[in-house]
């Protein structure tokens, strides 16, 4: 049987790079670069073996605190929504390069400083939460006081009430449907704060900060 190839310089380094991370999560890490690097095929078993003559075995099991992953569902309890909500986060193309969710076992995780880099990226997608439930997710009150003041509201909150009847519908296009009328007519109205000349009714987005 032909000895497996050499481990490379950049492999190590990267091995080395992933050593804080779960062996579940750093294995699969490892092996999707290997891919796509094109570097020999290393199975569990050797990576596990590399880590254990590069004294690196165990590394991330002591060293990574539980709270330093944070799953979908952990992220919906501290932000108080639900959780396919961050479910979505997580598949949303402009999002992933952000918040670069790891799996480990059936669930996908992302750091603490993914979820910072999204305070920084892109807040307006936390847009809605108090401070102190961000502060508990971000774990730095600077900037999760920043959020909170600059997204007071909702990033998907798109409802649309009347001023004058006071009625109010999930988003314009279904105001639109209902009046027969076209829901850029609705959006330009609520944009110019004036009154749709059609109706003679004036609208305005519902927006209101989660707890």
């Amino acid at each position: 049987m032909a000895a497996p190839p050499r481990w490379t310089a950049p492999e190590l380094d990267y091995l080395s790079e992933l050593a804080d991370l779960p062996v579940l999560i750093l294995v699969r890490r490892f092996q999707r670069r290997a891919r796509a690097q094109g570097w020999p095929p290393r199975t569990a078993k050797a990576i596990h073996i590399k880590l254990s003559k590069l004294g690196l075995a165990g590394h991330g099991r002591s060293r990574i605190r539980a709270d330093d992953l944070v799953s979908s569902g952990g992220a919906a309890q501290i932000l108080g929504c639900p959780s396919d909500r961050i479910s979505r986060w997580m598949e949303e193309p402009a999002l992933l390069p952000i918040l670069r969710p790891v799996w480990g076992g059936h669930r996908r995780y992302v750091s603490r400083e993914g979820w910072r880099r999204l305070a920084r990226q892109r807040p307006d997608v936390l847009g809605g939460f108090g401070a102190d439930r961000l502060f508990e997710l971000l774990e730095d009150r600077e900037l999760a006081d920043a959020v909170a003041a600059a997204h007071p509201y909702e990033r998907a909150d798109y409802r649309i009430r009347c001023v004058e009847t006071g009625q109010i519908w999930r988003n314009a296009t279904a105001a639109a449907r209902e009046l027969f009328i076209s829901h850029s007519a609705i959006g330009l109205a609520v944009a110019e704060g004036r009154a749709v000349a059609s109706l003679g009714l004036r609208f305005e987005r519902l927006r209101g900060a989660a707890g």
